[in-house]
C-alpha cells in the first residue's frame, strides 16, 4: 500500500486542488501520510506570488527529498508552471506538472503504481471524506486577466474560467451530506464568476438554499467586483459578515502604477457602502509596501487610509520583484531596509486595528465555528462569521459545531467568551460546565 504526503503553499484555490487529488488517490487505495513523515510519494503544490513563495516551494521539495531520497516527487502549482526548468533541475524531482495537467496527477500515479482491484471498485462506488478541515473550500473560478504590475499570477493561471453551476451545487450538497457546516467559495478572481446568466450573487443564493450548509464564506474579492447585487446576496442569514478586499496602496499614484482600476476615494466609498449595508462586518485587506516609486508621502497616504478605514485584519507584503511583470522593469526600486521599516509600521497599525475591532465585540453574542482545541491554553478556538478568532472553554466534542458565544474580553487580537446555552423558555445563559475544559 503506497503512502502519499501532500504539501500545499499559497491560496485557497491551491488548497482545494490538493484536496481533490487526495480524494481521488485515497479512493484508489493510496494512504495519506503526514508531510513530516517518510512517504513513498510526495506531492508539493507550489506558489509563486512572491520570491519568498518561490523559496518556500523549493524548500518543501528539498524537505521531501531529505525525508525519503527514494520517494517519487511530484511538483505542481504556480511555481512549477512558471519555472518548470528550475523545478526539474532539482535532483530527485520525478514529475513537474503544468496547471492544465494537474487534474491528471491521480491518474498518472495510479498508472505508475497501480491500484488493487478492490480499491478500483472503491474509487467508483465509495465517497472519500472530502476535506481535512472543519470548513470546506470549494473552487468555483480560476484564472485572472487583470495583469496588475506586480503580479505574476495571470501568467501562471492564464485567462478566466468558471465552473458550471450544476457541478458546484452537486459538490456543495455532498459536503452538506458529510456534515460540513461552513463552505468557502474560492477563486483567483472570485467576483468574476459567471456561468451563462449565473453570477456570484446568484450562486450564493443557490448555495444558501441547500439544507445542512449553515455558513457561506467568500474568499478574496476585488474592490470593483463588490457591487449592489453582491451586497444584496450577502443579506442572506447564512452568508458570513466578512469580506477580504485587497487595497494594496492608499496612494493614487502608486495605485495607477500598479494598474489597479480604482483610486483611494473610490475604495473608501466602496468600504463605507459595504459597512452601511452589512453592519458589524469584518473587512480584511492586503497591502504592498515598497512598490517601485513609493515615496515617503505615498507611504504616509497608505498609513492614513489604513487608520481611517479600521480594517479588522491587515496582511502586509513587501514588494517582491518578479520576472515577466511590468513592475520588475520600473525605475526607483525601493531598498530592502526601507521596505522592512515600512512593513513593520504597517504591521503595527494592523495589530492596533485588529485590537480595536475585537474590543468592539465585547458584550455581543456571536456564532462561532469550533475548529480546534488549544491544549496549552486549555480552551477551544474557532471563528465567528466576521472572521474574528474566538477562544472559549468547552469540550473537544464541539469541534466542527457552530455554537453561540457571549464575548467577554480580548487577548492579543483574539476575543474570548463563553458558550451560551438555551433554557426551556428559549433564554440564553452561560455554559458554566468548567469540568468540560
Amino acid at each position: 500500500m503506497k503512502t502519499i504526503a501532500y504539501h500545499t503553499l499559497g491560496c485557497k484555490v491551491n488548497q482545494y486542488e490538493t484536496e481533490k487529488m487526495r480524494e481521488s488517490l485515497e479512493a484508489a487505495g493510496f494512504v495519506t501520510a503526514r508531510f513530516s513523515s517518510r512517504a513513498d510519494v510526495y506531492i508539493i503544490n507550489t506558489c509563486s506570488v512572491t520570491h519568498v513563495a518561490d523559496s518556500k516551494s523549493r524548500a518543501a521539495i528539498r524537505r521531501a527529498l531529505r525525508l525519503n531520497p527514494e520517494a517519487f516527487v511530484v511538483v505542481a502549482g504556480c511555481y512549477a508552471e512558471l519555472e518548470p526548468g528550475q523545478v526539474a533541475a532539482i535532483e530527485g524531482v520525478d514529475l513537474v506538472i503544468a496547471h492544465q495537467d494537474k487534474e491528471a496527477i491521480p491518474e498518472r500515479l495510479i498508472a505508475r503504481f497501480g491500484a488493487s482491484r478492490q480499491s478500483a471498485v472503491n474509487s467508483q462506488q465509495s465517497r472519500i471524506r472530502p476535506r481535512l478541515r472543519t470548513r470546506a473550500v470549494v473552487k468555483v473560478q480560476d484564472g485572472c486577466d487583470q495583469f496588475c504590475a506586480y503580479c505574476v499570477i495571470p501568467y501562471a493561471r492564464v485567462g478566466k474560467t468558471s465552473r458550471r453551476i450544476g457541478s458546484v451545487i452537486d459538490e456543495l450538497k455532498s459536503l452538506a451530506d458529510f456534515g460540513y457546516k461552513e463552505i468557502v467559495l474560492a477563486g483567483i478572481r472570485l467576483g468574476s464568476y459567471v456561468d451563462e446568466n449565473i453570477r456570484l450573487p446568484e450562486l450564493i443564493q443557490k448555495a444558501a438554499e441547500i439544507d445542512g450548509i449553515e455558513r457561506i464564506r467568500l474568499s478574496s474579492i476585488e474592490p470593483w467586483e463588490v457591487d449592489d447585487a453582491l451586497l444584496d446576496a450577502m443579506q442572506f442569514s447564512k452568508v458570513c459578515r466578512h469580506l477580504h478586499i485587497p487595497l494594496q496602496s492608499g496612494d493614487d499614484g502608486v495605485l495607477k502604477s500598479m494598474n489597479r482600476p480604482y483610486d483611494s476615494a473610490q475604495y473608501c466609498k466602496n468600504i463605507n457602502r459595504v459597512r452601511e449595508r452589512i453592519p458589524g462586518i469584518g473587512i480584511t485587506t492586503d497591502v504592498i509596501v515598497g512598490f517601485p516609486g513609493e515615496g515617503d508621502a505615498a507611504f504616509d497616504n497608505t498609513c492614513a487610509m489604513i487608520e481611517r478605514l479600521d480594517f479588522s485584519r491587515l496582511h502586509v507584503f513587501r514588494y517582491s520583484k518578479k520576472d515577466r511583470t511590468k513592475a520588475a522593469e520600473m525605475p526607483d526600486q525601493i531598498q530592502a531596509p526601507v521596505k522592512k521599516l515600512r512593513s513593520e509600521k504597517l504591521i503595527e497599525l494592523g495589530k492596533n486595528a485588529m485590537a480595536r475591532f475585537a474590543s468592539s465585540l465585547i458584550g455581543q453574542s456571536l456564532d462561532v465555528l469550533i475548529e480546534s482545541e488549544n491544549h496549552s491554553l486549555q480552551c477551544l478556538t474557532g471563528f465567528a462569521d466576521n472572521y474574528v478568532e474566538v477562544r472559549l472553554p468547552g469540550a473537544a466534542s464541539l469541534k466542527g459545531e457552530i455554537v453561540r458565544v457571549k464575548i467577554s474580553g480580548t487577548d492579543q487580537g483574539q476575543v474570548v467568551g463563553v458558550r451560551l446555552c438555551i433554557d426551556r423558555r428559549g433564554n440564553p445563559f452561560p455554559d458554566a460546565r468548567l469540568a468540560d475544559i
